[in-house]
């Protein structure tokens, strides 16, 4: 690559990473706005309701009445922030072991997306005071119609429509006793707001009983969690989610005691209620000292900075051990039953036929070794042999994720292996191992870690109004910068596999082979995946529209493309022949 070349491309880098951090700090405010609004009028109406009681006040306790009352409301918000947090932590680590999550956890996280609803509309009507003195009054007007039409109209039905249908997903994560949960708390919500706000306390009351009965009696909030399973199939006539097979939030607790206990050498119990004690006290402290709402307000910031600082230091630990976001999109996107991780001895594994045969012009020998030509070809280069693993499709698919060549993973279709001949297999696992000598696999890891991660979102929320354009916003940019960077390294990586393979023409004929082979596949196949095309050998032929071809095709090709012409990358590497 020429001396140009390479600063032009250096340039692309900087642009990108520029705005993939500008991007990924944009997505963490507006994530702790979303998270501390809610906790901000949560504590503050609870103060209100407990300073208002008849015992508070009495003029003896008049003068303590609202820093008890913060004490109060911080303690019982605690509880119900951890249960948030335990469910999240359940579902997670349940999709990591391919096991049903508890309806209690699912419960949890689906009350915690529509608060997060709820949070964006009590954001935009804050904002609503500002927008209406510095816009004109039609725009104005225009504005508060169209989001009312989203959020009220457009958002919820669609909701509803993308929640009949993930009920009727196989693979779906919700169980039947979580579904049933969300319904309990729609009801409650409308007792509370039609008949009496009392009615909230049950909600709270349950969250404060999960997280203590988990610790206390772990077997009766099972026994709770299974009962609920057991109602609901006997309601829908299906068989009820197995409590062997179910991972639950008590079995997360179990999980976070034995940490503690390795960590530091004491019992979390102690631990836990000494934590908890100087919060309470803090927090009473604090509101003798300073106004209610500078409490309140700072518990809210400093509750929603954990929250996400948790999250968020998980996101970048598990990035950097292999089980990357972008990994972790493939796989939520194409199951682990599809996307299977495979110990492979033998392209007979793969391929299910039998054979051998000396012709390199003939379909991948299946009594060669994938393993051993992906740890030949890794020795030329000097890399640790990454992960393999096969995904079970059809269309022809070669890509490399990780940040780091020991922890990179090689992802292989089965269409890939059999549309290949020998030596062109070869060369496009070369390619793709210059991708990570390079470290081009790990720059576009880290590109596209935002994009990969709003996807995770909306599969796990299903279509949330709020979540939904934010979620398309972050793709949208991310998306951008990741095909400002990735065109120019392709050309490096068909460099680097020449170099290890020594057969231009080989690789030559695999990018022909591969870009035939997508020219014959359904428009709705692998190939229009945002993650996977991005990451891709080659990429997917383009489809006439009967409307506006020609911008779509540039918007597609030059502003969001992702791979130079395969022509011009084949006619490149037939020259050097």
């Amino acid at each position: 690559m020429s001396l140009p070349t390479r600063a032009g491309l250096f340039v692309r880098t900087v642009i990108a990473g520029v705005s993939c951090l500008f991007l990924s700090s944009g997505v963490v405010v507006a994530v702790l706005l979303l998270i501390g609004v809610p906790i901000y009028a949560g504590a503050h109406y609870g103060v209100e309701v407990v300073s208002s009681l008849a015992i508070l006040s009495d003029s003896d306790f008049r003068l303590a009445a609202e820093p008890l009352a913060v004490a109060l409301v911080v303690a019982v918000g605690m509880p119900c922030l951890a249960a948030v947090e335990l469910s999240l932590r359940t579902v997670r680590t349940a999709r990591e072991r391919s096991a049903p999550a508890g309806a209690l956890a699912q419960g949890i996280i689906e009350l915690a997306s529509y608060v997060l609803l709820l949070s964006s509309l009590l954001i935009v009507l804050s904002t609503l005071p500002f927008l209406r003195s510095v816009l004109p009054a039609p725009l104005f007007g225009l504005l508060v119609l169209l989001g009312f039409f989203y959020l009220l109209m457009a958002g919820y039905l669609w909701a509803a429509h993308e929640w009949i249908r993930s009920k009727d997903d196989v693979n779906d994560e919700r169980t039947t006793g979580g579904n049933w949960l969300v319904i309990g708390i729609f009801i409650v919500g409308y007792l509370s707001m039609a008949y009496w706000v009392g009615f909230a306390l049950l909600v709270v009351a349950a969250l404060v009983w999960l997280v203590f009965g988990s610790i206390i009696v772990p077997n009766h909030v099972d026994g709770v969690r299974d009962a609920i399973e057991r109602r609901a199939a006997e309601i829908t006539e299906e068989e009820p989610v197995d409590p062997a097979a179910a991972y639950g939030i008590t079995d997360e607790v179990k999980w976070v005691r034995t940490r503690l206990e390795q960590t530091t050498d004491l019992r979390p119990t102690i631990l836990v209620t000494v934590t908890g004690i100087v919060i309470v006290g803090a927090s009473y402290w604090a509101a003798t000292l300073v106004s209610v709402e500078t409490v309140v307000v700072s518990v809210a910031a400093v509750s929603a900075v954990v929250f996400v600082g948790i999250h968020v230091g998980a996101t970048i630990r598990t990035e950097f051990t292999g089980n990357n976001a972008v990994l972790r999109d493939l796989e939520d996107r194409f199951d682990l039953e599809a996307l299977t991780v495979t110990d492979i001895e033998s392209v007979d594994q793969i391929d299910g036929t039998a054979g051998s045969t000396s012709d390199s012009d003939r379909k991948v020998d299946v009594n060669a070794s994938l393993e051993s030509i992906v740890t030949r070809l890794a020795g030329q280069v000097d890399l640790p042999p990454p992960e393999i693993r096969v995904l079970e499709h059809g269309t022809p698919v070669a890509l490399t994720v990780g940040y780091r060549p020991a922890v990179s993973t090689l992802v292989l279709s089965r269409g890939l292996i059999e549309t290949l001949e020998y030596h062109e297999l070869e060369a496009a696992i070369a390619h793709e191992l210059a991708h990570a000598a390079n470290r081009d696999a790990a720059v576009l890891t880290a590109l596209s870690a935002p994009s990969a991660v709003a996807r995770l979102a909306r599969s796990r929320y299903g279509y949330n109004p709020v979540v939904e354009p934010l979620a398309m916003l972050v793709g949208t940019i991310s998306r951008w910068y990741v095909a400002l960077v990735s065109r120019g390294r392709e050309y490096a990586a068909d460099d680097g596999a020449v170099a290890i393979t020594g057969d231009p023409a080989a690789l030559a004929s695999a990018l022909e082979s591969l870009d035939a082979d997508l020219e014959r596949r359904p428009s709705t196949d692998l190939r229009e995946r945002d993650t996977a095309t991005a990451f891709a050998i080659v990429p997917p032929p383009w489809e006439k529209h009967p409307f506006f071809d020609r911008t779509r095709r540039f918007i597609a090709r030059r502003v969001f493309g992702t791979h130079p012409p395969t022509e011009k990358r084949i006619d490149r590497l037939r020259a050097r022949v």
